[in-house]
């Protein structure tokens, strides 16, 4: 009875200490209050909705093409001109940013699951596990992800599918190694020993007071995945190793139209300013949730 006792009060102090902290409900409220994260929800919430309402607009299909409009500059029919294929280049641009988001916002989730787990495993158990898992982490941090992302296409093969994998891989490492430090530093607290001392499944201990107290450090580093990935997609779609033609990429966009730069400069420059204006959103985005997610900062 005594021991179910205890039990029972380590439970209720960990659940109370921080076992699953919920997002507190002022947190829309201070991260609406920083600036930059303001500007970033402001941009990115119409580029989404002209991205999804896309099919319903009275927009040239993405694959259509108007050889008597070819390279056609900016106008109001058509916002960012044309190629020299005469198709569309804001609704290939439209196109472009749904692939790019799915990447985007895929990496970031194959990479914050796998990345989670093994980070938890690692920095949990320690010893040889850990030593194996951090070595194998080391040897992948070793190559800039561009150069590894390359490396894992050339092997895979071209497409949306090997390019998520090629990118998530490349990011895996950074999130083992974030959740492992995360998790040697709640290891030592309290209401951890405390559980272990009434022999708490390990199991148990991981996913209920060690998880969800890396929760918010995650998410930055997710969002950031998300806005280095979508810059990596394009790298490798201008590259000719990422999203392959006719299937619209903002780097396949980029690539059609370096070649076109001083008489039809709209065909590059346009697309690319839509990649660096959502990369840096989404970055300035990361800030601000790391701000309203600490709690120091809301002091």
């Amino acid at each position: 009875m005594e021991q179910e006792a205890i039990a029972g009060a380590v439970r209720q102090q960990a659940s109370t200490r921080g076992s699953k902290p919920r997002i507190p409900l002022p947190f829309l409220r201070f991260l609406y209050a920083n600036r930059s994260a303001r500007w970033s929800v402001i941009i990115l919430v119409p580029i989404l909705l002209l991205t999804f309402l896309a099919p319903m607009l009275p927009l040239q299909s993405p694959l259509e093409s108007n050889i008597r409009a070819s390279m056609s500059s900016p106008s109001f029919s058509h916002f960012f001109g044309t190629d020299k294929l005469g198709r569309d280049i804001f609704s290939r641009t439209l196109a472009g940013i749904k692939v790019s988001l799915f990447v985007g916002f895929s990496v970031a989730l194959i990479a914050l699951i796998v990345g989670t787990a093994v980070g938890t495993v690692s920095g949990f158990f320690g010893k040889a596990v850990d030593r194996i898992i951090m070595g194998i982490v080391d040897i992948f941090l070793a190559f800039p992800s561009l150069l590894l992302a390359i490396g894992l296409v050339a092997i895979m093969g071209a497409g949306t599918l090997p390019v998520i994998c090629a990118i998530a891989m490349a990011d895996i490492p950074r999130f083992i190694r974030l959740q492992r430090s995360l998790v040697l530093g709640l290891k030592s607290r309290t209401f951890i020993d405390a559980a272990r001392t009434v022999q708490a499944p390990q199991l148990w201990l991981m996913s209920r007071h060690i998880v969800p107290n890396t929760i918010a450090p995650l998410l930055v580093a997710a969002s950031i995945a998300a806005a280095n990935a979508i810059l990596i997609e394009a790298s490798l779609s201008f590259l000719g190793l990422g999203i392959l033609p006719p299937e619209p990429s903002l780097g396949n966009i980029i690539k059609d139209g370096q070649m076109y730069l001083q008489k039809a400069w709209w065909i590059s420059t346009l697309p690319g300013g839509v990649i660096l204006l959502i990369a840096i959103s989404l970055h300035f985005l990361s800030d601000g949730i790391r701000e309203a997610l600490d709690p120091r900062a809301r002091k």
